[in-house]
């Protein structure tokens, strides 16, 4: 296991498939800091405004 360090980035790609029906993926894109983790960009503050 490696610790997260202050200039790493990386992913968070949580997902739901239902087979034969469909299937979602989310992905974070994410740095780390000194003071800790940073995303790219935020997510979005409610599922009715995906991109606000």
């Amino acid at each position: 296991t490696k610790l997260l360090e202050p200039g790493m980035c990386f992913s968070i790609e949580p997902n739901i498939s239902i087979v034969g029906e469909f299937g979602v993926r989310l992905e974070d894109c994410v740095y780390m800091t000194e003071s800790g983790p940073q995303w790219f960009s935020k997510p979005s503050k409610s599922i009715n405004e995906p991109f606000g």
